[in-house]
């Protein structure tokens, strides 16, 4: 299953959350930290790179 990296906006800590695909945006997510809802899902990919405006390409 993919990892979802997630923020707490009420105490600012970084976490990961293990997820299917089908679940992102329906899961309630809650800190393990101060159990608070309040969560924002981080962008991680750091693979990506746009070659030009029409073709892109996926370093893995």
């Amino acid at each position: 299953m993919p990892h979802y990296d997630h923020t707490c906006k009420k105490c600012k800590k970084d976490f990961v959350v293990e997820m299917r695909i089908s679940e992102v945006g329906n899961k309630k997510v809650t800190c393990p930290n101060c159990k608070s809802t309040e969560v924002e899902r981080n962008v991680t990919n750091k693979s990506f790179w746009s070659e030009s405006i029409n073709r892109y390409k996926w370093d893995k």
